[in-house]
């Protein structure tokens, strides 16, 4: 009996264009004899779904499960599949990609399909929080509302990265109201007034953030960032110093790295955004780094020219 793929495709990533990749890789499944299973998806309520599905059936076989996507798609699918004997790989087709190219997969739609049916498996971190994975980051505050902006923007305008950026600048300077929150983390609690709080899995966006905490992910933690609270104008500073790589300077940002955390906010439920997805989450914030949670497949070491950024 053949291996089989299961694509995991979102149709509406790559600007509309995810409909059409499936056929494309037909040809390859059919040169490297594995049986191309298909699960395209058209609306988010069918995502958790199909991809239990698939998980379901790749289960201590030699079949793989392919997020096709975004880092959205992609934490979505591997919520299904962490902690599993299942292999996981990727095909990126969203608008930063940061998961895929912090582990040098190809940002060639079908190259890293061949490398999801010929790679090798390597555990990898994921962060959890509230029993929700992420792959890229977690957040509240000012930052989820962001994302939740940038939603409505790119919906009007499509997911392209010139919107993103435009709708993020506006929303960091539109009103918003700070948090106040009981952060434990050990055994020390401190009380923070913030208008956003960020935990960061991903070594490169971080570096392309250039916030001093991309170490983090060299020791399987997370790296957290805190905003003080701050003036319009400063807002101007650090989008600035965002732009031209001297965040690690900013002092209004408090940064630290985490292997877990606790926020106990004073709203009985937050918005929270997970890799560009917004959620309802209850207070408190259980929140972890899951070291090796993920069979993700991998180049072979002898093709990279560096590690994977963990």
């Amino acid at each position: 009996m053949r291996p089989r793929a299961h694509l995991i495709i979102n149709a509406k990533s790559g600007v509309g264009k995810g409909s059409t990749l499936a056929q494309e890789f037909k040809n390859i499944c059919k040169e490297l004899n594995y049986e191309l299973v298909e699960y395209i998806i058209h609306c988010p309520e069918e995502l958790e779904q199909q991809s239990q599905i698939a998980v379901e059936r790749a289960l201590n076989t030699c079949d793989v499960v392919i997020a096709a996507g975004g880092d959205g798609t992609i934490r979505s699918v591997a919520q299904a599949a962490y902690g599993k004997n299942v292999r996981f790989a990727v095909v990126p087709f969203g608008t930063f990609n940061f998961f895929a190219r912090a582990h040098h997969v190809p940002e060639d739609h079908l190259a890293a399909f061949r490398l999801a049916l010929t790679g090798v498996p390597r555990p990898v971190r994921l962060g959890l929080i509230n029993g929700q994975v992420f792959v890229i980051n977690a957040s509240l505050g000012l930052y989820a509302k962001a994302i939740k902006d940038r939603e409505r923007s790119t919906n009007r305008f499509g997911r392209y990265q010139l919107v993103v950026i435009i709708s993020t600048i506006l929303s960091f300077f539109s009103k918003h109201r700070l948090l106040k929150v009981d952060l434990l983390t050990g055994d020390k609690l401190d009380t923070v007034y913030t208008p956003m709080i960020f935990i960061g899995n991903n070594a490169l966006q971080l570096r392309n953030l250039a916030l001093n905490v991309a170490h983090c992910m060299k020791a399987n933690l997370l790296a957290v960032v805190m905003m003080k609270p701050i003036t319009k104008s400063e807002i101007t500073r650090i989008i600035l110093r965002g732009i031209f790589k001297t965040l690690e300077d900013e002092e209004n940002l408090d940064t630290f790295c985490a292997d877990s955390l606790i926020i106990h906010t004073r709203k009985p439920s937050n918005l929270v955004a997970l890799d560009g997805e917004i959620m309802k989450m209850n207070s408190p914030l259980h929140i972890s780094a899951l070291p090796g949670a993920l069979n993700m497949v991998l180049p072979t070491q002898a093709s990279l020219t560096s590690e994977p950024l963990k």
